[in-house]
This record gives C-alpha cells, structure tokens and sequence, in this order.
C-alpha cells in the first residue's frame, strides 16, 4: 500500500486557500475514493476522516512577524523538498499541483531520478538539504540529465494550475509520465506546442454542489451582480461603465458587487481606479468594493447575476473555482465569449441546458448591459437557468467528477508501471 499512495503536492492546505492548486486539492481529496493519500496540510484539520489513512505532512512555519516573510517560504519550500526527496518516499507516485513554470518543470522532471536526503530529526537540516537538493536537480536539468541516474519506479504527474505563458515552457513538461490540463483549450494549447497525446489528459475542475435561486420570493432579496474575477485594465473599463448604467431602467434597483482578490501583478492601479471612479456609487450603496472574502459562497447567496470581465484568465485555474462556486449557488453567468471561460457555456449546450449569456468581446458593456437586462425583464427565464447552472455543477464541474477522473487517471498509470 505504501508504494501506491499518492503524493498530491501543492502548498499546504492550512488557513483559507482561495485559488490555485491548494483550492482545487481542498475540492479535490475529500471526493476521492477511501484509498489513503498523502499531502502536506495540517494533520489537527485533516481534509477526510482518519480511518481512511491519509498521511498528512506538516510543514512548519516561522514564527512571529517571520512566518509571513521570505525566510518563511524559504523554509516551507526546503520542508516540502525534503519531503519529496526522503528514502521513504522515493518509490511514491506523485501527482503535483505546483504553479508551473521553467523552474517548477525542471524540479518535477528532477523528482523522476530525485537523490535522497540524509535522514536526520532536525528540521532545519532536512529543510535545509531538501532546498539544496531541488536546487541542485534544477540546476543539472539546465544543463542535462545527470548520467546513470536512476528512473523512478512510479508515475509522476502534473496538473496545470494555470496556463498562463505555457507556449515557453511546454517542452519541459515531456518527461512527466502524464501532464492535467483543466480545459480543452489549454489541452489543445499543449498538443501545438508538440506534447504527444497520449500523455495529455483534460479533467474540468469541479466544486462543491450547491442550489439554485428557489424561486421568484427569494430573487426578490437578490437583486444584485458579482464580479469576483480578475481586475485587469479591461475589466476595469467594463466595470466601470456598468456601473454607470445601474440607473438605467432595466437595472433600476440592483447594485454591483465587486470582490477581487487582490494581486499586484493584474490588479496595480485597478483597484484605485475603481474606488476614484465609482466613489459616488461606493457611497450610495449602488456599488460594493471588496478585497479578499473569507466566504465567497456567502457574499454570492446576495446575488442572482455574475459577470466574467477579464481580457484573459491570468494567474488562475483555467475555469476559475471562483466562477463555479457561483454557479453552483446558482448565479447566471453573463460573460465575454472567450476561451476557456466559454467551455462552460459548450458544456452546458451538449445537455441542453442554459446558463445565462455571452457576449461578443467587440460589442463593448453596453452589449453585457443588455444580455443581463434580457434575463432581469424576464424573471422566469433567470430562475431557469439559476437552475440550470446549478445542475451543470452538480452534473459535469463538480468535485465528484474531478476526483472521478483523477482517480481513473492515477489507476491507469499505476496500471501501466506494474504491467
């Protein structure tokens, strides 16, 4: 048993995750089938119950005003190789949800003939001789891979946690024994860049289920829009002009709820942006500005309507977890017609059912304005497909289904190493 427990790699799940790949393992291992796993979290709030054997690793955390700081990660990151390298895990399978990159790639195809640690009770040699190791496999995979180094005995595998970029690095990822991409787009994106097929596989993520609007009392009490995606320029444009037209007849009487996530490198000046150019709106309760939402779910059960903005999905899981949560309680999606984001809408057409709109990205806010319009004028039209964006969650992005496939996934490989 303990060759074929899987290592899910990632950040520990400790404290609130909001997005990458501890937010989708924190979907992710409570619907996977009752065969033990192993993955680094905080084993006093373990994800499953304990009779199923899971092994959760602890990665300690600096105390005081260091433990938020670049020693902290530092050390995080040589636990987390010390880990991954130690005797007793190097005939593990691996199944990596790092956010990829050149540096992630070489690492993963360095643990395929990773050299172990020295065993020792000292945190801070084990942390220490793990950052050093994986620095190191880095380091030779740059150059080439050392000679006579030994293949590992176990399937290693990566989920893309987001594919921004992937064009310059895709190449590295040919010695995984298999790669997850979360669309078909980004599957097809990886099959350009020469990535033979056979190892690229597509899984949706998925979410738990929820329920939709119940009725037209309960739409009544929300009559409000999200926007819990990305501020990049354009979704600052989009935003802002929306917002300028909640006095318009059709959206008389709902407001704009905006909860982004902070992030320096898409959001820079956006957020100022917002909160200059809607202050009279901020002010008058039409508009809401929000940070970072400890409860996104609870925020949305306000809501009946939620927009996807952003020119592009850029540091996230293809079809954001914060999109599916949406729809999962049943908020109507009116979205710019881009990929992958449109993957949803294609999915939901092959069952027949509809989700809300979207909307040519050149037709500007006043075409968002008007698909939303044409679900608000018609209430029994937006309860339908309330109900019908729950029941896409629950049938084809739901955490069943993801773990579904990872574990067909994880079986066939292990299948394949031991024919």
């Amino acid at each position: 048993m303990g060759d074929a427990r899987w290592l899910l790699v990632s950040r520990p799940l400790d404290g609130q995750v909001l997005d990458g790949g501890p937010a989708l393992l924190r979907e992710l291992i409570p619907a996977l089938p009752d065969e033990p796993v192993a993955y680094f979290g905080d084993a006093r709030h373990p994800l499953r119950r304990p009779s199923i054997g899971d092994e959760v690793i602890h990665v300690p955390r600096l105390p005081g005003r260091v433990g938020g700081s670049a020693a902290s990660e530092l050390v995080e990151r040589g636990a987390m190789a010390a880990a991954l390298l130690a005797a007793e895990r190097r005939r593990a399978p691996l199944h990596l949800f790092l956010e990829p990159g050149p540096i992630t790639e070489r690492i993963a195809a360095g643990l395929m003939t990773a050299p172990t640690t020295p065993t020792t009770t000292s945190l801070a040699t084990r942390a220490s001789a793990g950052a050093r190791s994986v620095l190191e496999l880095a380091s030779s995979l740059v150059r080439v891979r050392p000679r006579g180094a030994t293949r590992r005995p176990a399937p290693v595998v990566q989920t893309l946690t987001c594919a921004t970029g992937l064009e310059t690095w895709a190449r590295l990822l040919e010695p995984l024994d298999a790669v997850v991409a979360l669309s078909d787009d980004t599957r097809s994106r990886l099959l350009a860049a020469g990535l033979p097929a056979r190892s690229v596989h597509r899984i949706h993520p998925g979410v738990r289920a929820g329920r939709a609007i119940a009725d037209e009392h309960e739409l009544a009490h929300r009559r409000a829009i999200l926007y819990a995606g990305e501020l990049d320029v354009g979704a600052t444009d989009r935003l802002i002009e929306i917002a300028r037209m909640l006095s318009e007849p059709a959206l008389r009487g709902w407001s704009l709820i905006i909860a982004c996530r902070p992030d320096d490198l898409v959001d820079r000046h956006q957020r100022v942006r917002l909160g200059r150019e809607l202050a009279g709106a901020i002010g008058s309760g039409r508009v809401e500005l929000h940070g970072e939402v400890p409860d996104l779910r609870a925020l949305a059960q306000r809501c009946a309507i939620q927009l996807w903005l952003a020119d592009k999905v850029h540091r996230r899981v293809d079809i954001p977890l914060a999109l599916l949560d949406a729809l999962a309680g049943g908020l109507v999606l009116v979205t710019l017609d881009r990929a992958p984001i449109r993957e949803v809408f294609e999915v939901a057409e092959r069952h027949g059912r509809q989700i809300g709109a979207r909307v040519d990205p050149t037709l500007g806010p006043a075409a968002l304005v008007s698909a939303m319009a044409g679900l608000i004028e018609r209430p029994e039209r937006l309860l339908h497909a309330s109900h019908d964006a729950a029941a896409l969650v629950r049938d084809s992005f739901s955490s069943a289904r993801m773990a579904a496939d990872v574990a067909a996934l994880h079986r066939e490989l292990l299948s394949r190493f031991r024919g």
